[in-house]
């Protein structure tokens, strides 16, 4: 076997999975292959790779295109090991652009007729030893533990806490007096962090937002940035009753230990803009 040879008949798969030309995939695989799909979930038989397929191309807005980098084949008789760097690129739902560099493993085997069929499509490799990054976010009122909860997630291992709270202390000391003030610097402040976000989340760091995630708008904004790299994401809603926010709000504003304090009047005004999350939006939804 050179090389060369099967450099072509995974160029060849390649350009069936981009024109989804799924038919033609499955004489590449053999009858009991394994596909993994994302971490944590594989099939098995070309049944289920012939449906993983049709989903995946759903899920890429039918835009994906695969090809490979540099790639190095180990072959022994009848089996042969690929490592190569699989390049993916597709728009998302959203019209967002989305690529993505893998080093993947893939085993093939050669049949009876000489061909060479893949027995196992880890697009992955060993990315499944590690913890996939997770975009986790927070919901809930004023006082409601949001940032407490923010903190404890960010102690575990390859996790990156951002808060907003001390990113707007610091841009714009004295700056933010009103409402509108800190509808104007967040939205500022947004708009630099989600490229950031991004690539943190690319480079395999997961990342606790200490946002609130509080109104559809500012969910759709956390969205449009796991989407945007493929991350898995969390929704942290804090279900808690006014009587115990403002209790611990007073506490807060006496312990001086908040860059900012917060009265009841303005309590009322900014909870009177709070949006649960719903069904219909689409979050993996975790309540506290």
């Amino acid at each position: 076997m050179s090389q060369h040879e099967l450099e072509q008949v995974i160029a060849a798969a390649d350009l069936a999975i981009t024109r989804e030309d799924f038919d033609d995939l499955m004489r590449f695989y053999t009858e009991d292959a394994t596909l993994v799909v994302r971490p944590g979930l594989n099939v098995k038989g070309a049944s289920q790779i012939r449906s993983a397929f049709d989903a995946i191309a759903k899920y890429f807005n039918h835009s994906l295109e695969v090809t490979q980098g540099d790639m190095q084949v180990f072959a022994s008789d009848d089996t042969a090991l690929v490592v190569a760097r699989t390049l993916l690129n597709a728009k998302l739902e959203s019209g967002a652009p989305w690529s993505e560099e893998r080093l993947a493993t893939y085993v093939f085997r050669r049949d009876a007729a000489g061909a060479w069929r893949c027995a196992v499509d880890n697009s992955y490799g060993t990315d499944l030893l590690n913890p996939a990054p997770v975009l986790h976010l927070v919901c809930g009122k004023i006082g409601s533990g949001k940032s407490t909860l923010a903190q404890q997630l960010a102690r575990r291992a390859k996790t990156v806490l951002i808060s907003e709270d001390a990113w707007l202390a610091k841009l714009y000391p004295g700056a933010i007096l009103t409402l509108a003030d800190y509808v104007r610097c967040t939205g500022l402040l947004r708009s630099v962090l989600d490229q950031h976000i991004q690539d943190l989340l690319r480079a395999g760091l997961s990342v606790v937002l200490d946002f609130p995630a509080n109104t559809p708008a500012s969910r759709q904004w956390a969205k449009a940035i796991f989407e945007a790299c493929g991350a898995a994401h969390q929704l942290h809603y804090l279900e808690v009753s006014d009587e115990l926010c403002k209790a611990r709000l007073h506490a807060r504003n006496q312990s001086g230990t908040h860059p900012y304090e917060v009265s009841d009047t303005e309590y009322d005004l900014i909870t009177s803009y709070f949006v649960p999350p719903a069904d219909e939006e689409g979050f993996v939804l975790l309540l506290h």
